[in-house]
């Protein structure tokens, strides 16, 4: 038996609704912008095109962000983590027995916590995208399904209503 868990950010703005975002908003902030300029205030139109790359720059990297995903697979025998970003696909093996799933705390007081899965010397994070109460959520799921070092339970746990099962 195996368990999947895919994980993605949370990206619900589409690449047709982020164009029609933007194209409404440099429509709309031009027609501001050259209203001062025909009233003599030209950098108004410099600023303007700054505002504008800045907020296209925002948005690409958005819509590039919603294309990175994580796949963890839990056999009986292993853990398979694949990781899709823009770089490509980059897969990682453990052996279940000798895993451990550590969330482990922030550095500073409101900093991010870190989902690790570690296994003889080797550490890869999972879900750095994810709030806090979905990390700390999947970090008992992943603990449940792992177990600790040198212990492996059965996969054919159940948990009605785990958003990551």
């Amino acid at each position: 038996m195996e368990q999947r868990i895919e994980l993605a950010p949370n990206c619900s703005l589409k690449p047709l609704g982020a164009m029609l975002f933007f194209g409404s908003i440099c429509l709309f902030s031009l027609a501001y912008a050259l209203f001062f300029v025909l009233h003599g205030f030209w950098p108004v139109l410099v600023y303007w095109v700054l505002e504008m790359l800045a907020l296209g720059l925002a948005l690409r990297a958005s819509m590039r962000r919603g294309k990175y995903t994580q796949t963890l697979l839990i056999t009986d025998s292993q853990i398979s983590l694949v990781t899709l970003s823009r770089h490509g696909a980059q897969k990682q093996e453990f052996a279940r027995h000798w895993t451990r799933v550590k969330l482990r705390s922030p550095p500073q007081r409101l900093g991010d916590s870190r989902l690790t899965i570690e296994s003889q010397g080797r550490v890869c994070e999972v879900g750095s995208f994810l709030t806090e109460e979905a990390r700390d959520r999947l970090a008992q799921r992943l603990r449940q399904l792992v177990g600790g070092m040198s212990e492996s339970p059965p996969l054919g746990i159940a948990n009605i209503g785990d958003p990551f099962r």
